[in-house]
């Protein structure tokens, strides 16, 4: 099967998780511009967030932060301040899940 219709079959199956898988990236891919803009690589922005350089870049790959600590460590990693790592996760919401999850939890935080 080639790639692009074992993507295609997977969207049909479940697209709400394309969905948010595609978020993901785009917020990964925020993530990366911003820690490429001050410098930093990702061993050291890893340091700086206290977390391993697979979890970053695990992030950068579309993985989403699911609690307000976790994304509060990336932003320190990357030395953003935790009014725009909030606005980051409403921007990209899409690659949340609906409900009680982390876009969930900075909407009801900063409204």
């Amino acid at each position: 099967m080639s790639k692009v219709s074992a993507c295609t079959s997977s969207f049909f199956r479940n697209p709400e998780r394309f969905r948010r898988g595609l978020w993901g990236i785009l917020f990964g891919e925020e993530i990366q511009f911003r820690r490429q803009k001050r410098g930093l690589s990702i061993k050291n922005a890893a340091k700086r967030a206290g977390s391993s350089v697979e979890e970053w870049q695990a992030m950068e790959a579309g993985q989403v932060p699911e609690s307000w600590e976790q994304l509060c460590a990336f932003g320190r990693g990357l030395g953003e301040k935790k009014l725009v790592m909030a606005s980051l996760v409403i921007l990209y919401s899409g690659a949340w899940e609906d409900g009680d999850s982390l876009s969930g939890q900075v909407r009801h935080r900063y409204s």
